[in-house]
């Protein structure tokens, strides 16, 4: 999420990212890779670090490998890790940063510049609809609307998230993987979170059983948490959330899976869990993959009353959204990303 190039003049000596959590940081890499650093410049796309956690700060690496000049896009939004560029400056070194402002940096690493502001993890809904805003026939029928494409893409999606969300109707349908599978492999195996009020979720399911390494998280209600826990075993971990207006409070789950290490989550629960978390405000990106299709006016919304008309859950509504990419295309499929106005 964070990438950083060693320069003497236009020529480049070396290059980094941060591959992992606890790994090296992008400009510690970088050095590494350059070799011989003296009197160069070091571009980074956030500003350095000036603390020690995993890994030393990298203020230290920059100013002892013989840096001269840092030029760094983004402040670092943690108040602990923060402070690198002006300890650089204290120093005699020619620091330039940072460019741009807030807003650009959070469009292009959302989950980073999310994750020190709010208590629960950067959440995005997933949902494939007709032309006429459905994405099911009339009983919620289960089909596929989108092509093949389009769920390559999804796999691709998966593969950057910490965890894919889904509600009891799509695992009773479906018993779906959750898994990112396809030409990108996950830094980490995306967390499994089901769902499931009543504790009904059967043992067999193969979200619980997928061999990638990944563990599965079932969030039920207080009351079915001990009995859930005794059949499931080892199979899952079991969340005790409680009880919201329409089923379970989402948002108490997504800030206990925020305690838990989760900063990014993929939904694709469908019209009802995706119409909650937009009702509570809690979407903060929305991936519609539109197929050529019509369902008609009997079909299920993709956007309930409740989340399109006015009060407080109005909040599929022009002003409130925009087009984060211009369209594109997946086979016949059209993706249209829209993030919420801050």
């Amino acid at each position: 999420m964070v990438g950083a190039v060693v320069a003497r003049g236009r020529r480049v000596l070396g290059e980094g990212c941060h591959e992992i959590v606890g790994g090296a940081h992008a400009e510690v890499a970088a050095l590494a890779g350059a070799g011989d650093a003296r009197d160069a410049t070091l571009y980074a796309s956030l500003e350095p670090c000036h603390h020690t956690g995993r890994t030393p700060p990298c203020t230290a690496a920059i100013r002892g490998a013989g840096v001269s000049r840092v030029v760094y896009w983004a402040a670092e939004p943690g108040t602990v890790e923060g402070g690198g560029a002006g300890w650089l400056r204290r120093r005699g070194m020619t620091v330039d940063g940072p460019f741009g402002d807030r807003g650009e940096w959070a469009v292009e690493n959302p989950f980073f510049f999310h994750a020190p502001a709010r208590p629960r993890p950067w959440l995005a809904l997933k949902l494939a609809v007709s032309l006429d805003g459905r994405i099911a026939p009339a009983g919620g029928q289960r089909v596929w609307l989108t092509g093949e494409e389009s769920r390559c893409e999804v796999h691709r999606l998966r593969a950057g998230f910490d965890a894919i969300l889904v509600g009891r109707g799509t695992w009773e349908a479906d018993d779906p993987q959750l898994t990112a599978r396809g030409s990108v492999t996950p830094r980490v195996p995306p967390v499994r979170v089901l769902l499931d009020r009543r504790g009904r979720v059967p043992a067999r399911m193969r979200a619980l059983s997928a061999a990638d390494g990944a563990r599965a998280i079932v969030a039920t209600s207080r009351g079915a948490a001990t009995a859930l826990r005794r059949r499931l075993g080892d199979a899952a971990d079991i969340v005790a959330v409680p009880d919201g207006p329409g089923g379970l409070d989402l948002g108490a789950l997504l800030a206990r899976l925020r305690e838990g290490g989760v900063t990014s989550v993929l939904c694709e629960g469908g019209g009802a869990v995706g119409g909650s978390l937009l009702a509570d405000a809690l979407v903060d990106r929305i991936y519609l993959f539109v197929a050529p299709v019509l369902i008609g006016s009997d079909g299920v919304p993709a956007f309930p009353p409740a989340v399109t008309g006015d009060g407080p859950g109005a909040s599929v509504r022009a002003g409130g959204w925009q087009a984060r990419t211009d369209p594109v295309r997946f086979g016949n499929d059209t993706l249209i990303v829209l993030d919420r106005r801050v």
